[in-house]
């Protein structure tokens, strides 16, 4: 399977995963949230950029993101700061005049993937693109690393063979190291047991969290994606756990597809998508931005 099939597969099994978690659309039709919304936003922008991710041309291009479609959704913190920005008070780490010490939520880690796909060969540039993106709405150490995790995970998955299982002990094992608080580590070692203990909704929820803290939803996205590895089944256990489960629902099935490719996305499900071809089209221009970087790099 081509790379490009497993960066469409990840952007839409988001996007999938976002629009059945939320329960949005009417009819046939599968209509994402916010957390679509962003990554769709961070793709154009790395695409704008030639992958470099500006935190002041961000920031705008998530307040216009918002300005366009401010029904998509979105939480109570996001709306607050690009209002902010509107009034001259920013444009970067306005969530810490929100929160103490910056906003924990997961709203970064919800949209990282084209991240994770555009550096899935190379860690350094990876961690500063991360880190870069967060700036703009979510600046909490935990939020960061959470988008980090999530990031991360993207990139092992694209490197997996579709056509085998990923080990959810190696698979952790490579996330802790990663520098990340004692708190993701914790919850990392334990999900392996989970899998293994064939552990209940309520032991996985009480053990890693379905909120929307980032520290209680991304290692409960990956636990999903390691339990299930098809989308479609990654997608109704993260939902399953309730919830925040769009935003949970859509961090897992980015790994998922990531992993299994486009090919794994039932076409029943893709058909009722909204704007399915132009995530497509997203996730298609960004791999051949990948391939334009390495060989400027060669």
């Amino acid at each position: 399977m081509s790379l490009e099939r497993k960066f469409s597969g990840c952007m839409l099994s988001a996007a999938l995963g976002d629009a059945l978690g939320a329960g949005y659309g009417s009819g046939a039709e599968l209509r994402y949230t916010d957390d679509a919304a962003m990554m769709i936003a961070l793709a154009e922008h790395l695409l704008e950029n030639y992958g470099e991710v500006n935190p002041l041309k961000l920031a705008w291009k998530f307040l216009e993101a918002y300005e366009a479609e401010p029904w998509r959704g979105y939480g109570p913190g996001p709306p607050r700061i690009f209002k902010m920005i509107r009034r001259g008070e920013g444009p970067l780490e306005l969530d810490k005049r929100l929160y103490p010490g910056g906003s924990l939520g997961n709203g970064a880690a919800m949209r990282i993937a084209p991240i994770g796909l555009l550096y899935h060969d190379d860690a350094v540039k990876l961690m500063e693109a991360v880190r870069a993106s967060c700036k703009p709405t979510h600046n909490h150490p935990l939020a960061i690393e959470g988008a980090l995790l999530e990031a991360y995970s993207v990139a092992i998955a694209v490197r997996l063979d579709p056509s085998e299982d990923a080990d959810p002990k190696d698979f952790t094992e490579q996330l802790i190291q990663l520098p990340v608080s004692e708190i993701y580590q914790l919850k990392l070692k334990l999900i392996p047991r989970l899998i293994d203990s064939g552990a209940d909704r309520m032991s996985i929820v009480r053990s890693l969290g379905n909120m929307v803290e980032a520290h209680n939803s991304v290692p409960t996205a990956i636990y999903c994606y390691l339990a299930e590895q098809d989308p479609a089944r990654v997608i109704r256990r993260a939902i399953g756990l309730g919830g925040d489960r769009d935003t949970i629902a859509c961090m897992a099935a980015a790994i998922a597809g990531a992993h299994r490719g486009i090919e794994s996305l039932p076409e029943s499900l893709l058909s009722r998508l909204e704007n399915s071809s132009r995530i497509r089209l997203l996730a298609q221009n960004l791999y051949q931005l990948w391939l334009e970087i390495k060989k400027s790099m060669a």
